[in-house]
């Protein structure tokens, strides 16, 4: 029997959460049943190498030419040999870089079924129906023949933007738990100056991520002089903007770690995890905290195909650092303890079943 041609989209495979779940998922592929080809616009990335063998990893890198109509004519040529190359060759065909155009091109031209990935909740992220709609047409949504979410929020959000909900799924990311144990006891250089400690993990971008509340929050607690310190791991576009609040608040109580491919022994010797985000879809290092038994503080209220975060798994602030503060507060003095555990290896069977029915689908 001649396998499934399955076609994979991404930007890249640097450090990030979308770059984790995707070799996650790519990892728990059935090879003997599929022959996976990954497209990345830039074929980069310290993730390249945890690659399975099996794949076969392109480039499809669109022109960045400075003057319009030469780029836009490069482009073009581009899309038309990859159309007559590829029209519908592929059985099924996965845009899992929700931002892309590119990526969203490739799937749509590469077969008929067609699935678009929606990492975060863009409903939140533009608060404008009209936004929203601006950036989902331009991906063309419309066109894809399924469309995945990582949360149940994300999906009723946009189901009352589009009508979409007939083909639209909740499928959360697949973790790859027995890694994260053994990267997790990997030894690293700690500041244990401080008896309690909060680590944030992820981009360092103030217009999703909001550090700016972690730095005041911290400001707050030196100023209290409160015996904890924070720990952030990440790097992004902001991260001169908080060194700047860390030097101007004199805040000795956070540290900087930068890009860390194996952050799991940060969350792992940390106390909680951090997150202040104004938006997310379902955080891929919720799932890395939850597998190290690391009570979650969030400003993110979410829940996927299995998992909520208030009570189970931690507690929720509200959008302002003097609440995200109470609840450190809170934390410090009152603890939380995990009292279940996940069974990652059944709930990833069932994700990844549940994906490979998606991407079975009988054409039109």
């Amino acid at each position: 029997m001649s396998k499934k041609k399955i076609l994979f989209a991404a930007y890249s495979l640097d450090v990030g959460g979308i770059e984790i779940s995707l070799v996650n998922l790519l990892k728990n592929i059935n090879y003997k049943k599929y022959s996976v080809t990954l497209a990345l616009e830039k074929k980069i990335g310290i993730f390249l190498d945890e690659l399975p063998k099996e794949i076969n990893v392109i480039e499809y890198k669109v022109s960045q030419n400075k003057v319009l109509i030469i780029r836009k004519f490069i482009n073009f040529y581009k899309q038309l040999r990859w159309k007559f190359q590829y029209k519908n060759y592929y059985d099924c065909s996965i845009s899992y870089a929700t931002y892309s155009k590119p990526c969203s091109f490739l799937a749509r031209a590469s077969s008929k079924n067609s699935i678009l990935f929606v990492h975060s909740n863009y409903c939140q992220l533009y608060n404008d129906d009209i936004l929203v709609k601006k950036f989902f047409n331009g991906i063309m949504i419309n066109k894809f023949k399924s469309i995945i979410f990582v949360s149940n929020e994300a999906k009723k959000d946009l189901c009352d933007v589009y009508e979409i909900a007939n083909k639209s799924f909740v499928i959360n990311n697949l973790v790859d738990y027995d890694r994260i144990i053994k990267l997790s006891k990997i030894d690293v250089n700690l500041d244990l100056r401080y008896a309690k400690n909060f680590v944030f993990v992820g981009r360092l971008d103030e217009s999703s991520k909001k550090v700016s509340r972690i730095m005041e929050v911290a400001k707050k607690c030196k100023d209290k002089k409160i015996d904890v310190g924070f720990w952030i791991i990440g790097d992004g576009p902001d991260l001169e903007l908080y060194i700047d609040l860390k030097e101007k608040y004199k805040l000795d109580n956070v540290i900087f770690y930068g890009k860390q491919k194996n952050p799991y022994p940060y969350i792992k010797n940390a106390d909680y995890l951090i997150l202040t985000s104004s938006y997310e879809g379902f955080p891929v290092v919720y799932n890395e905290a939850i597998a190290l038994q690391k009570p979650i503080l969030t400003t993110i209220d979410v829940s996927d195909d299995f998992i909520s975060i208030p009570n189970r798994f931690g507690i929720i602030a509200k959008h302002n650092v003097d609440d995200i503060f109470d609840k450190v507060i809170y934390l410090l003095n009152n603890g939380f303890v995990i009292k279940e555990k996940v069974n990652f290896k059944s709930i990833n069977n069932s994700r990844i079943k549940n994906i490979e029915e998606i991407m079975e689908y009988k054409n039109d």
